[in-house]
């Protein structure tokens, strides 16, 4: 069986990276964290802010909704997640080489 490589860690800095990537851009928007919660369809700025600090990450089907308010094409953020994973899964190969080797 496979061991498993990714680690709660590894999540977190991919969270927290997109979560950075969120507030620039919301800031770019002058959109508070209230404003861009109402504009997805949330009650809470919460949301927002958990997303901000990585703390939890926007659902799969409110990205495109995302990526319209904070006027960013959708391509982009999808490529943003893309090197974020790739990244993290090179790193996490490279460690796993050094352990066998």
């Amino acid at each position: 069986m496979a061991k498993k490589v990714k680690s709660k860690r590894d999540s977190k800095k991919i969270r927290e990276t997109l979560g950075s990537f969120i507030k620039e851009n919301r800031l770019e928007k002058n959109y508070s964290q209230a404003e861009l919660a109402a504009a997805l369809g949330y009650s809470s700025p919460q949301f927002i802010s958990d997303w901000e600090r990585g703390v939890s990450s926007p659902p799969l089907k409110k990205l495109p909704e995302l990526a319209n308010e904070l006027d960013v094409k959708m391509e982009k953020l999808f490529d943003l997640l893309l090197e974020l994973a790739t990244t993290q899964l090179t790193t996490n190969l490279k460690e796993e080489y050094k352990k066998i080797s």
